[in-house]
């Protein structure tokens, strides 16, 4: 089994839930799970908002996890809370290890009421000869400043396998990978994509582009190595334009995953593709807003979201369609603007039809605007339209 204590490169996470919710006195949770956004969660949204705890209970053999941490109700001390501990990992042969956590002092963030992240997490997977079966993590948190320990356990077992869901449902539960991560889900969700592109073309026509569904498939690969080797069998069996489409994937979720591929492969990726297509620094087209949700419904985390946040400050250099229309000769100056523009209105209607269907990116948003973090003022008040939430907004100096 690889054990390996992690960092986090937070100093502390703010915290989350009121007081109204939380136990009285100290206490701690340990939570396993595939999660990727814990501390984007407890730092990118409010105190007061509720996170979304994905908690694992099977994992097959390379299958990578982390055990987390939350507590609430420490007592503070010149302004810092004061905590030691240990993790306490009981195999299903009984043998126990006892993982100590690093003595942890620091002065809190955000609403000392609410759950906080210790900024420590164990990452694990199992790996032969590990025995299949129940382990059982084991947390025993003290808090030193009031001499009181809390204690709580969570298993995960250790299984041959995890049952996917029917191609007709893998893609969908891919699409809401974060809520429930679902890495048995991507080869089955690939095949099912796969059967909608007829469908997808006939509706495109000359504007079929398959990058935004491939984003799916590409970063649920770069969270879950461990599935590859699956994926490079599908892709084996594939022709034609659906084996590029297999290849396109592979070629950039890693090193090793390209080297399922030939060197005329390669070759002919590297001549459409130079770059690395799904990876997005500034969205400045409506489908890389679409690969934007895709990391984020994938993920959870916080970075995409603001990718689509700030592709609304385009509308700032854009021309609308009536405008456009107007000019008898559009340069590609011209064709630019258009397009920002229409970058800015895609970005606010779906930033507006995401956090409907999913409230942490209003929270994201929200935190975002609160702690001011849109430097572009009209930025920030289109996109509180687009969360339904009233801000003050400071005009622009002319």
């Amino acid at each position: 089994m690889k054990k390996l204590f992690a960092m986090l490169m937070i100093l502390f996470a703010a915290a989350l839930g009121g007081a109204e919710t939380q136990p009285q006195g100290f206490s701690a949770r340990i939570i396993p799970t595939k999660a990727v956004n814990m501390a984007d969660q407890f730092v990118g949204i409010l105190p007061g908002r509720p996170p979304f705890f994905p908690k694992v209970s099977k994992a097959v053999c390379g299958e990578p996890f982390s055990v987390q941490v939350v507590f609430s109700g420490a007592e503070i001390k010149n302004g810092k809370v004061s905590l030691s501990g240990k993790i306490s990992l009981t195999a299903p042969d009984g043998k126990k290890t006892e993982l100590p956590l690093q003595d942890f002092t620091a002065k809190l963030s955000g609403d000392t009421r609410g759950v906080f992240l210790l900024p420590q997490n164990l990452q694990v997977s199992f790996d032969p000869p590990d025995p299949k079966g129940n382990y059982t993590f084991t947390l025993e948190l003290t808090d030193r400043n009031a001499s009181r320990t809390a204690m709580d356990s969570a298993s995960v077992e250790n299984v041959e396998s995890v049952p996917a869901a029917p191609e007709s449902e893998a893609m969908k539960k891919l699409a809401d990978n974060y809520r429930a991560p679902c890495p048995e889900n991507i080869v089955p969700a690939f095949r099912a994509y796969l059967k909608m592109i007829p469908a997808q073309k006939q509706k495109e026509k000359q504007n079929f582009n398959p990058l935004p569904q491939l984003a799916f498939f590409y970063f649920a690969l770069k969270d879950n190595p461990q599935c590859v080797p699956a994926f490079a069998e599908c892709f084996k069996k594939l022709h034609n334009e659906e084996k590029f489409l297999a290849a396109l994937v592979l070629n950039f979720v890693s090193k090793d995953a390209a080297k399922n591929l030939n060197q005329n492969q390669r070759k002919a990726i590297a001549q459409q593709f130079p770059a690395n297509p799904f990876a997005i620094e500034k969205a400045q087209a409506p489908w890389h807003l679409d690969i934007c949700w895709a990391e984020f419904l994938i993920r959870g985390t916080k970075a995409p979201v603001m990718k689509v946040v700030n592709a609304l400050s385009l509308a700032r250099d854009g021309i609308t369609i009536p405008e456009f229309k107007k000019i008898q000769q559009p340069t590609d100056e011209d064709k630019r603007k258009l397009v920002n523009q229409l970058t800015a209105m895609a970005a606010h209607w779906s930033i507006k039809s995401q956090a409907k269907s999913h409230p942490l990116v209003r929270f994201y948003i929200e935190a975002a605007l609160v702690r001011k973090e849109i430097a572009d003022p009209v930025t920030g008040a289109v996109a509180a339209d687009a969360i339904a939430m009233k801000v003050k907004v400071t005009p622009p100096k002319k």
